[in-house]
């Protein structure tokens, strides 16, 4: 073989193999991946509070309520906000680089209907075209490890209880009742027993079978490495957490408490009380001390960030303004994001 021809040779082979390696990369690149077993996307606080923001490896991502709650997305610390989606979202997810999260678009007049407009759906961090998981109207949803469990409902059937794999496999129906697993705890969702006696029901994940947990009255239930913190019904809706050691109870805050969020990564708990005409956000830490009155007045949709936490001040029943509160010096700021493209 000659020297041109050993030479042609060798750049095909060179050619082919690189061709082949572009391949075999973009092969992989675009397998879909899977999370890990008890793996979450979101804090049980924040999804309690709707799921309108979510952190993620040093950005924040948010529904806008300046674009009709579009997807966006900002750096911790409220800088370089960015549109991703025109999507109306809620209960956002991220994990492993996607982004999941319900949508609930708005009918726009005259606009033809295609089933398209509500679901759970997945975007990919840097793409623009979000994946359908599940075609529907879904109300709450939340995701552990390769599961979503959502309340979802139809012309049909009222609110149900289902799940799904986060490839939109699997599809299940779990219960009829309205059961809101938000909390979760290793491979296993927690949620009371909305039916009758509100005992604290779990389920492990992937399967469609219900259990009882712990008896009580539990609302809006967290669970921390600890305790599971909780309002109490059966104590005038008191805050209050559970040793997951002792079983003993602590009540937190001797006010009623309405609605609450408790991130064990920032040592804080923010909570909104009513007491008579007297209603106020308050925060604390995580074991009861340092008590603040972080405003007066009604709050709602409260969401734990590493360097903030927002939440809407309920202005009338259809307006609501977004603050936020800085969580080391607790400097409250009036939130207004620009609507972009």
């Amino acid at each position: 073989m000659n020297k041109k021809k050993i030479i042609g040779t060798a750049v095909a082979v060179v050619i082919i193999g690189a061709i082949v390696a572009a391949i075999v990369i973009n092969a992989i690149n675009s397998q879909f991946r899977y999370n890990e077993d008890g793996q979450t996307g979101n804090s049980t606080g924040n999804l309690y509070n709707g799921g309108l923001f979510c952190e993620y490896e040093g950005y924040v991502y948010f529904a806008n309520p300046e674009d009709e709650n579009s997807l966006y997305r900002m750096k911790s610390d409220g800088t370089e906000v960015e549109k991703l989606h025109s999507d109306t979202v809620s209960y956002i997810q991220v994990m492993n680089d996607y982004i999941y999260y319900i949508r609930r678009n708005p009918i726009q007049e005259g606009a033809v209907i295609h089933g398209t407009l509500y679901g759970i759906y997945r975007l990919e961090i840097g793409e623009d075209v979000p994946e359908k998981v599940y075609n529907g109207l879904v109300e709450t949803m939340v995701i552990c490890g390769n599961y979503i469990y959502f309340t979802a409902y139809d012309d049909v059937n009222l609110i149900r209880l289902r799940c799904i794999k986060v490839d939109g496999e699997e599809l299940k129906d779990v219960s009829e009742l309205d059961y809101m697993p938000i909390a979760v705890s290793g491979d296993t969702y927690y949620f009371p027993n909305v039916e009758d006696n509100h005992n604290l029901m779990y389920i492990d994940a992937g399967t469609t079978e219900i259990y009882t947990s712990s008896y009580g009255n539990f609302y809006m239930p967290s669970f921390t490495d600890k305790y599971i913190y909780y309002i109490d019904l059966d104590n005038d809706m008191k805050l209050t957490r559970v040793s997951l050691r002792s079983n003993e109870a602590e009540v937190l805050d001797e006010g009623k408490c309405i609605n609450y969020n408790v991130s064990e990564k920032e040592d804080l708990v923010f909570y909104q009380l009513e007491n008579g005409d007297e209603h106020k956000l308050a925060c604390m830490k995580m074991n009861g001390s340092d008590k603040k009155v972080v405003a007066e007045g009604n709050y709602t949709g409260i969401h734990i960030t590493q360097k903030y936490t927002y939440y809407y001040k309920i202005v009338s029943a259809d307006d609501k303004e977004l603050y936020r509160v800085d969580n080391d010096n607790y400097t409250i700021q009036k939130v207004n994001f620009e609507k972009t493209d």
